[in-house]
């Protein structure tokens, strides 16, 4: 038989226990919607900028003569401008997601 000390113990523990599991699912939730989002904007700007780069060869839009002078009359600025967005919305992911499993690390050895 247990006291009633032991049983409060295990009422603590289990409630911790699935205080635990619910800010888990609620991270994997976070994650997968920050993830989401950065892939619709990547999407979303690649297919709006090649409509704007083209506005801007036309000459409707007006660059500054001395930014990008090089692509700034070429269409592929936009395709430049997606990659390297591209580019640095995967280093923050990938950035995030290192530590998210160095988090979940350590939570793993505090339960051993």
């Amino acid at each position: 038989m247990r006291t009633s000390e032991e049983r409060m113990d295990l009422i603590f523990q289990r409630t911790e226990e699935i205080q635990k599991e619910q800010q888990r699912k609620k991270q994997r939730w976070l994650e997968a919607g920050c993830v989401a989002a950065c892939l619709v904007l990547v999407v979303s700007l690649g297919l709006v900028m090649p409509g704007l780069m083209d506005q801007a060869v036309d000459g409707s839009v007006m660059h500054n003569s001395g930014a990008a002078s090089l692509i700034a009359s070429q269409s592929q600025l936009g395709y430049i401008v997606v990659g390297i967005f591209s580019f640095f919305l995967g280093s923050i992911t990938t950035a995030l997601l290192f530590r998210v499993k160095e988090h979940r690390r350590k939570d793993t050895e505090k339960k051993s």
